[in-house]
């Protein structure tokens, strides 16, 4: 008898396949909200947890359901491709997988189907509309891409599950982190630092080696690297200011005002903002920018 993955629990799939979750792991695997995002610390295990977060939540999908993994290149997919083809090999629900990444597909035996997608090629986040999405190494996806992965979970009210590290604090995925972090509609943030994996760092915390790294490297990067928290410039004026929401392409008018804005300097730096304003909003439309 051929069991569909969506009628099995959460707890039974990940006791088949020998998952025992870390304690700090358990509130992002028990979350039901449609948008996640887990800001983790280098060598957190955001790969296998994002295939466990697709694993745990199959059971609430449709049957047969669509699953997309998406990153900024098939490459930057394989560690999750490879967690769930073992895991659904484990259950024997598997009815092909793919040995090609580009792209990767694993069909199940209740007609399901888990497919690699790249954004190099935004064609392809446009043929169809999955069920959920995993977006592998996020924050290193463009903001272009996350808006169009968000207008792809809305026919079928997917959700999507986006890990990466904070790689320098500006940018939509640390913006979407912290505008997330209590809760935010039906949207959710996390940070795991490196030093939760206790496989890893069996001394958590205060583990030697992660006392050293924090000892040699600089707080800014330890933290944002290993302790999964963005640091922000310090001479940022506009600390409200987040580029999901604020930047999208604008285009100059003619005949209206154009209005340009200096910054005088130096060795620091020149800059001159060309600006119009349309409707009571002010577009930069370019920018011009020289050192020395």
């Amino acid at each position: 008898m051929v069991v569909a993955a969506a009628q099995l629990t959460r707890e039974f799939l990940f006791d088949r396949v020998g998952f025992t979750p870390l304690p700090e792991q358990k509130p992002v695997l028990a979350c039901n909200k449609r948008f996640i995002l887990l800001a983790g610390g280098w060598q957190m295990g955001k790969s296998l947890l994002s295939s466990k977060y697709l694993l745990g939540r199959l059971p609430e999908g449709s049957v047969p359901g669509l699953y997309w993994l998406v990153a900024a290149d098939y490459e930057r997919t394989r560690m999750e491709f490879q967690y769930l083809a073992d895991d659904f090999t484990k259950l024997g629900l598997v009815k092909d997988v793919s040995k090609r990444l580009d792209p990767g597909l694993i069909t199940l035996l209740d007609g399901t189907v888990i497919k690699t997608k790249s954004a190099r090629d935004p064609r392809t986040l446009a043929m169809e509309s999955p069920d959920g999405i995993l977006a592998c190494e996020a924050s290193q996806l463009d903001l272009d891409t996350y808006q169009r992965l968000q207008a792809r979970c809305g026919p079928k009210r997917a959700w999507m599950f986006m890990a990466g590290s904070f790689e320098g604090a500006a940018g939509w995925y640390p913006n979407l982190w912290e505008a997330w972090g209590n809760g935010y509609g039906d949207s959710q943030s996390f940070s795991l630092p490196s030093w939760t994996n206790t496989y890893a760092y069996p001394g958590g915390r205060n583990d030697p080696e992660i006392l050293r790294l924090e000892r040699e490297l600089s707080p800014e990067f330890f933290m944002e690297r290993f302790g999964g928290v963005p640091s922000r410039p310090s001479g940022l004026v506009f600390r409200e200011f987040r580029s999901d929401i604020h930047v999208k392409p604008c285009t100059y008018i003619p005949g209206e005002p154009v209005y340009l804005w200096i910054d005088p300097g130096y060795a620091e730096g020149y800059a001159i903002e060309v600006a119009q304003v349309q409707q009571d909003v002010i577009h930069i439309i370019d920018e011009i920018y020289l050192r020395d």
